[in-house]
């Protein structure tokens, strides 16, 4: 098992978290696979199809993905997407944001 955990994150003065996702894609692909998602407010990750199962990923509270099965012909890109609303440091008008941290691993 590897585990990935990004640092818990929480939003600026400005900002609203709005949700999290979990992703993985293949290197040099665009395509990206969902994993698990949450709402901000929520507790723990939903797991999205085909992965509803955990014999592959085990999404976790504070923004930790576990890869229960690596097998070392893996090669994936793991991504956390954050998505957020923030106003303007003027306080106008809010906008939606996605900030995504990146993990390359292999196998």
């Amino acid at each position: 098992m590897v585990s990935l955990k990004w640092e818990t994150c929480v939003g600026n003065d400005n900002e609203r978290l709005i949700s999290f996702a979990f992703k993985r894609q293949r290197p040099g692909s665009v395509t990206q696979e969902q994993i698990a998602s949450r709402g901000a407010t929520e507790g723990g990750f939903v797991m999205i199809p085909p992965f509803q199962d955990k014999k592959k990923y085990d999404a976790r509270a504070y923004q930790e993905l576990r890869l229960l099965n690596v097998q070392r012909n893996d090669e994936y890109v793991y991504t956390l997407e954050i998505n957020y609303q923030a106003s303007a440091a003027n306080g106008g008008s809010f906008f939606e944001e996605t900030f995504q941290v990146t993990v390359d691993v292999k196998g």
